[in-house]
């Protein structure tokens, strides 16, 4: 079976993206690294070791990165043209925070996500969409943002998923070359 995790580019948010475009806040609390593969609720944030695009496009940035899932919306398949009465968006909202040394670029930091769905299939990012203008149901972050240390930013990916199959779980891995398991968060 072939779906998308989209991130939507080009589409409204700008760093002040996420839900109801409202400004994430760098929290400094401890960070405390998640163990692999554990699993979390909805809201709660988790620790990883991140590497990724730094913010000269070096490839090889590495930092501390807070993520939280901080809410998913199921969309409908007229909310995006052309996408098909048998596919279902499905709008996850998700907030960043550099607790390291390192600036990234949010450019890069969605393809380090996956989505496990009701049917047991783990759907991969295959492809990214631009939508021209606002769109309001998933503002994403502005992807030539850096974030720098001791900053954080709210964006939003689309998971799209077959008619009938649900989304279980988000996951989130910090560096895709270790092979450690990612880190979930439930979803329902």
């Amino acid at each position: 079976m072939s779906v998308a995790l989209l991130a939507l580019a080009g589409c409204g948010g700008g760093d002040e993206g996420g839900e109801g475009g409202g400004d994430a806040t760098f929290d400094a609390g401890e960070a405390v690294i998640a163990e692999p593969g554990s699993t979390r609720a909805l809201g709660e944030r988790a620790f990883v070791e991140y590497e990724g695009i730094g913010p000269k496009f070096e490839p090889d940035a590495k930092t501390t990165l807070a993520v939280t899932v901080t809410k998913v919306d199921e969309g409908d398949n007229s909310d995006i043209d052309g996408l098909g009465e048998s596919t279902v968006p499905f709008y996850v909202f998700l907030e960043y925070e550099n607790h390291g040394e390192g600036g990234i670029k949010v450019l890069g930091i969605d393809s380090h996500l996956s989505a496990e769905g009701s049917d047991g299939e783990e759907y991969n990012t295959e492809g990214v969409i631009e939508i021209s203008g606002e769109f309001e149901q998933c503002p994403d972050a502005d992807p030539d943002a850096t974030l720098a240390p001791e900053q954080a930013i709210n964006d939003c990916v689309v998971v799209m998923l077959a008619e009938g199959v649900s989304l279980k779980q988000v996951r989130f891995m910090g560096n895709p070359i270790s092979q450690d398991e990612p880190i979930g968060w439930t979803v329902g």
